[in-house]
C-alpha cells in the first residue's frame, strides 16, 4: 500500500490525462457521428468601415481686401450654382470701377476731338499732322480702356459674376459708381452644394485670399472602404450598401484598381453613392455592408470544423480511416459552415469528436489543458 502511495503521488496530472485518452481512443472510435458534405451555392455576407468624402469641395475667397455688410447662408445651408452667398465693400474693386469709368470718358472725349479734327481738316482749317496727333490720342485712349476692362474682368471672373461689357458699361453711364460697385460686391456659389464651414463674419475686415465659406457636393459622395487584403475576393462581384434612416442606399464601384493605406494596412475601394437627406458629411465614418457574388461551396454541419494553430480542419473518414484535411471556410449560417476550399462533395465529416481528434496528441492536449 505503501509503495502504491508514493507512486500515485510522483505521477504528473498530464500523465492522467494521457493515460485516460489512451484508454478512451477505441470508445472514440466507436462514438463518432458523421455527415455527408453537401454540394450548394453561397453569398458572404460581410461589413468595414468606410470613409466619407465630399464629391467636389471648394474653400471660396475674394482677391482683394473686403469688408463683410452681408451674410446670407449658414453652415449646412443648400444653394444653387450662381446664388448669392455674402455682400462686401471692397475698395480696390470701386477703384477698378472707376479706372474703367475714367478711360471710357476719355476714349469718349478724344473720339468726339477727333471727329472735328477731321471735320477741320476737311475745310482745311487744320493740317494733316494735328489730324494724325488726334487720332494717335484715341488709340492710346483705346488701349488705356482695354486694359482698365481687362483688370476689371478678371476681377469679375474671381467672383464668378458673368456680365458682358457692354452692359456693364451702360449701368455705368446711367448709374453712380457706388452704386454699381454695391451690385457687383457679391460673393455667388460656383456649384450646387452645402456649405459646409462659415468663416467670416459680419462686419469682419479681412485681407486678400482670406478663407470665407467651404461649399461641399455631398450628393453624391466618395466612399473609400478599407478592406483586408484576405477579403478582397468576397468583394468582388455582389452589392454593396449603407443604411440610412429607414432604407439601404446602394453604392456603385468606381473604375479602378484597389489603393493600398500603409496606414492601416488595408486596400481601399472606392465607390460613389447617393446622399439622400444630407446624411453624410465630409470626414464621417460609416458602416458599409455587401453581400458577394453566388459561388459554389461545400457545405458541412458547423461542429465539422475545428480551429487549430491559426489553420481551419475538418476530420473526414475514409472507410475505418479518419484523418485531418485544412479547409478554407466562410462564416457560419444556420448551424453550417460553407467550406470554399479543401473538401469535395460527399466526403464523410465527422461532427462528433472532431475537436478530440484533432487534438489526440499528449503536447497539443496539454497546451490546451494549461
Amino acid at each position: 500500500m505503501e509503495h502504491s502511495f508514493m507512486f500515485k503521488k510522483r505521477v504528473k496530472p498530464h500523465l492522467f490525462l494521457f493515460l485516460m485518452m489512451l484508454c478512451a481512443m477505441p470508445a472514440w472510435a466507436n462514438a463518432v457521428v458523421t455527415e455527408t458534405a453537401i454540394a450548394g451555392t453561397w453569398r458572404p455576407l460581410t461589413s468595414a468601415f468606410a470613409h466619407v468624402s465630399a464629391h467636389q469641395q471648394a474653400v471660396l475667397s475674394l482677391p482683394f481686401f473686403v469688408r463683410i455688410v452681408a451674410l446670407n447662408v449658414e453652415p449646412g445651408t443648400r444653394v444653387a450654382a450662381g446664388d448669392e452667398l455674402l455682400r462686401f465693400d471692397a475698395p480696390l474693386l470701386h477703384q477698378h470701377l472707376a479706372s474703367w469709368k475714367q478711360a471710357l470718358l476719355e476714349l469718349r472725349l478724344a473720339k468726339k476731338r477727333l471727329h472735328v479734327l477731321r471735320q477741320s481738316e476737311q475745310q482745311h482749317v487744320i493740317t494733316r499732322r494735328e489730324r494724325v496727333a488726334g487720332e494717335q490720342v484715341v488709340a492710346r485712349a483705346e488701349g488705356k480702356s482695354t486694359l482698365a476692362w481687362e483688370i476689371l474682368a478678371a476681377d469679375l471672373d474671381l467672383l464668378h459674376i458673368h456680365i458682358d461689357k457692354k452692359t456693364l458699361e451702360d449701368r455705368i453711364h446711367k448709374d453712380n459708381l457706388q452704386t454699381v460697385a454695391r451690385s457687383l460686391g457679391r460673393l455667388l456659389a460656383p456649384f450646387a452644394g452645402i456649405v459646409s464651414a462659415r468663416r467670416a463674419a459680419l462686419g469682419e475686415q479681412l485681407p486678400a485670399g482670406s478663407p470665407l465659406l467651404e461649399l461641399d457636393v455631398l450628393d453624391p459622395v466618395y466612399v473609400d472602404v478599407g478592406v483586408p487584403a484576405r477579403e478582397l475576393p468576397l468583394w468582388r462581384g455582389g452589392k454593396t450598401w449603407w443604411l440610412g434612416h429607414k432604407h439601404r442606399v446602394s453604392l456603385q464601384l468606381l473604375a479602378g484598381v484597389p489603393l493600398y493605406d500603409a496606414s492601416s494596412g488595408l486596400w481601399l475601394r472606392r465607390y460613389e453613392s447617393k446622399n439622400p437627406g444630407a446624411l453624410l458629411r465630409d470626414g464621417a465614418w460609416i458602416e458599409v455592408h455587401h453581400r458577394g457574388a453566388s459561388q459554389a461551396v461545400v457545405w458541412v454541419p458547423a461542429a465539422a470544423v475545428v480551429a487549430r494553430n491559426g489553420k481551419t480542419w475538418c476530420v473526414i473518414q475514409k472507410q475505418d480511416q479518419f484523418k485531418a484535411v485544412e479547409v478554407h471556410a466562410g462564416a457560419a449560417s444556420d448551424g453550417r459552415i460553407p467550406i470554399l476550399s479543401g473538401l469535395k462533395a460527399g466526403t464523410k465529416v465527422v461532427t462528433r469528436g472532431a475537436y478530440e481528434w484533432l487534438y489526440r496528441d499528449i503536447k497539443q492536449l496539454i497546451k490546451f489543458v494549461d
